[in-house]
């Protein structure tokens, strides 16, 4: 295909790509009351007096919107996948529809173990520990703004949903001859201090969030070792039976 079809094809799977986000933004938006109750759950079980505020005139429609955005790349990401796919998938030669559906399913899977592992062991944690940060000396009173508590949590649970895509990474590395199982082990410690980098980038300045992050890291790391021996053992099957 000439170099401007290409352009034009990546032009329209772009505009698809945003009419899948704004669509499940707008469905979000709709439940947006029900999902601040489920964001805002974790903070009934501190053991403070804590008080959430908005101090802008503009602040609810604000944290809406960010849910809404949140949730329509959530609720878009099949489609996200999809056609990311299907715009690379021209330099494979192993296109079938299987493979793609396969591909989008685990993915998705792994984005929303990462969205649960963040709601239900992660957020919770970090609230607790840095909620109980107080003063012997000083009275402190935890007031948190609506708009900074959901920057926070919509930020660590999207951190976490790309945290668990890296076997998603390894399959689709191991497809086209770039990881081997070898490659993965040798390299292990290496991937160790990147993921401490990566855990510094993704997540709020806080060790304890960046901990929190590497420590599934190294366990998804040792399963994309796993997931590559799998799919590599039968590429070569494949190759000695033609």
């Amino acid at each position: 295909m000439p170099f401007w079809d290409h352009l034009e094809e990546l032009r329209w799977r772009i505009i698809k790509v945003f009419a899948a986000v704004i669509v499940g933004g707008i469905i979000t938006y709709y439940f947006s009351d029900f999902l601040l109750k489920l964001l805002v759950a974790p903070t009934k079980d501190l053991g403070i007096d804590l008080n959430l505020q908005v101090l802008k005139v503009t602040s609810m429609f604000i944290v809406k919107l960010s849910v809404s955005i949140m949730g329509g790349i959530i609720f878009g990401l099949p489609i996200i996948i999809y056609q990311s796919w299907r715009f690379i998938s021209p330099a494979f030669e192993d296109t079938s529809e299987l493979s793609i559906l396969f591909t989008i399913l685990f993915a998705t899977i792994f984005f929303l173990i990462g969205l649960m592992f963040g709601y239900f062991i992660i957020v919770p944690f970090s609230l607790n520990f840095f909620t109980s940060l107080t003063s012997s000396t000083v009275s402190v009173n935890y007031n948190f703004t609506l708009d900074g508590y959901l920057t926070y949590v919509l930020w660590l649970l999207f951190a976490c949903g790309l945290v668990f895509q890296l076997p998603v990474v390894a399959l689709f590395f191991t497809r086209i001859g770039l990881l081997t199982p070898p490659f993965l082990r040798h390299y292990r410690k290496f991937a160790f201090i990147s993921f401490l980098v990566l855990g510094a980038l993704l997540t709020p300045p806080d060790p304890l969030s960046q901990v929190l992050i590497v420590i599934p890291l190294l366990v998804l790391y040792e399963f994309s070792i796993f997931i590559s021996w799998v799919f590599r053992k039968k590429y070569d099957q494949e190759v000695n039976k033609t």
